[in-house]
């Protein structure tokens, strides 16, 4: 089984394990959990959060970090669960002030205080948490997705198919009366290849998160959505009202998919630094 999320970005898979070892640093979080990043370039400081099921290196392999180390110090980090990263096992272990904790545990070991921070798709829903809460983000980058809660509409709906249909068999598993027969082909391949044991757990753990409303970003906030993206673009129209009252300034491009609100860096990269360049704290 492969898990369909609004927060996987196809086109990166090439990425080797060999690739994401390469360059690791590990700073470890306040509960004991090990989070891989790697830092480039001189600069500004600007931090960058990947989307769900991707790591630090899909950053990589858009050509971002290239472009922007010659300006900015860029780090990126794996989130817990992803690439590098310790993966717990329990789905607590994925509660949003968990992951903007490891933020700031990467920042410190870093040496870096005050950051911009840029979030595409489940980067950007984690980011805003953390930009809602804490005065060392100077500016907010938020790519992708729409305002509300962690999980919502047809996202929440698709997670809780996955939480009720895999929290059952991983737990059956885990207890050692898991039968596999019961299980399709495809179900069978995705808990063999492990990845379950930690995608089930974040992915659903979003279902816990507390609604974020643009007023409640304590920095200056570029939103970004493709003109292709439909959800988000609603979500914008919806709660135009809000953004009047906030320091979030919504910026549409035209005939981008959500995936291409990553993957199109000439149209995207250059929106995002003049914002960091030019945007007061």
């Amino acid at each position: 089984m492969r898990l369909e999320t609004p927060t996987h970005s196809p086109g990166f898979d090439h990425i080797s394990k060999k690739q994401e070892n390469m360059f690791a640093d590990f700073a470890t979080s306040i509960d004991g959990t090990r989070i891989a990043y790697e830092i480039t370039g001189s600069g500004p400081a600007v931090v960058l959060l990947h989307g769900g099921a991707q790591s630090r290196q899909t950053w990589r392999a858009a050509g971002y970090l290239d472009k922007l180390s010659s300006n900015f110090t860029v780090l990126t980090m794996d989130f817990r669960g992803h690439g590098d990263s310790d993966k717990p096992a329990s789905v607590e272990a994925y509660g949003i002030e968990r992951h903007c904790q490891d933020i700031l545990s990467v920042a410190d070991h870093a040496g870096i205080e005050r950051f911009s921070l840029w979030g595409y798709s489940f980067g950007a829903n984690t980011g805003r948490y953390l930009a809602a809460e804490s005065e060392r983000v100077a500016r907010f980058v938020m790519v992708g997705v729409p305002f509300g809660p962690g999980a919502s509409g047809d996202f929440r709906r698709m997670v809780m198919g996955v939480r009720n249909r895999w929290i059952p068999i991983l737990r059956a598993q885990s207890e050692g009366t898991l039968d596999l027969e019961s299980l399709t082909d495809p179900e069978r391949a995705y808990l063999q290849s492990s990845r379950a044991q930690h995608e089930v757990p974040w992915l659903t753990a979003m279902l816990d998160w507390r609604e974020i409303v643009p007023a409640q970003l304590l920095c200056p906030t570029l939103w970004i959505l493709g003109g292709k993206n439909s959800v988000a673009l609603e979500n914008a129209r919806s709660i135009g009202s809000a953004l009047a009252n906030s320091k979030v300034s919504l910026c549409t491009i035209d005939g981008l998919t959500h995936e291409m609100e990553m993957s199109d860096i000439d149209n995207v990269l250059p929106r995002v630094q003049e914002f960091i360049r030019n945007t007061p704290e």
